[in-house]
């Protein structure tokens, strides 16, 4: 389902937060926005799903490949959110 409002950078970072957590099996509060999510142990596979959970949650187009080119949430939630 499509959102009707574009979610914030900050909603989409701590979405992202929540989601890396959950896929790590780590505490939210030790997923870093400024740290690289390969560095964290997310990786190909994991990327993939977690763009497409992203776009389903955010009703944005979410291109896989922009966790390569944005290797950080911050990074990321800047770019889905730039106008």
């Amino acid at each position: 389902m499509e959102n009707l409002k574009t979610p914030s950078k900050a909603e989409i970072e701590l979405w992202l937060q929540a989601a890396v957590a959950k896929a790590l099996e780590k505490p939210v509060a030790s997923i870093a926005i400024d740290v690289p999510l390969s560095e964290m142990g997310v990786y190909s596979v994991e990327a993939v799903a977690l763009t497409g959970d992203l776009e389903d949650w955010s009703g944005l187009e979410v291109d896989p490949t922009l966790i390569f080119d944005y290797p950080t949430i911050g990074a990321l939630a800047a770019h889905l959110t730039a106008a």
